[in-house]
């Protein structure tokens, strides 16, 4: 069971696809800025990050460049969703977005596919 890390500072977004997710077979958990991200990362290592950008305390943006300049943390496949405008120097090979609203087919995906990729470099 791959392990999913939410981090969106709009609950009700959060835990709508926190469920869905669940309801896929995914262990999730959910944070509501970039800051508890990085606890919570540091506590249990996610297989998978989707984040907003558009956040108090700390950004997707700033998120997604400390997990990226982090030994630890850099090989985790990340999903951008947002209505925000991602920073274009943070795409990777292993970096999605979804714009929100999303379609939750669309979100489910994004998440495949990035976790099938991550499970065929290994």
């Amino acid at each position: 069971m791959s392990h999913v890390l939410i981090v969106d500072d709009e609950p009700d977004i959060a835990n709508v696809l926190a469920e869905i997710l669940s309801d896929e077979g995914f262990d999730v958990r959910v944070v509501h800025d970039g800051r508890q991200a990085l606890a919570a990362m540091a506590e249990k290592l996610p297989d998978l990050l989707i984040t907003d950008l558009m956040m108090p305390r700390m950004d997707g943006h700033a998120l997604i460049r400390e997990v990226r300049g982090n030994e630890a943390f850099r090989h985790i496949p990340i999903v951008v969703m947002s209505a925000g405008i991602l920073d274009k120097s943070l795409l990777t090979p292993d970096l999605r977005f979804v714009p929100k609203p999303f379609e939750i087919e669309q979100m489910l995906e994004a998440v495949s596919k990035l976790l099938r990729e991550r499970d065929r470099t290994r």
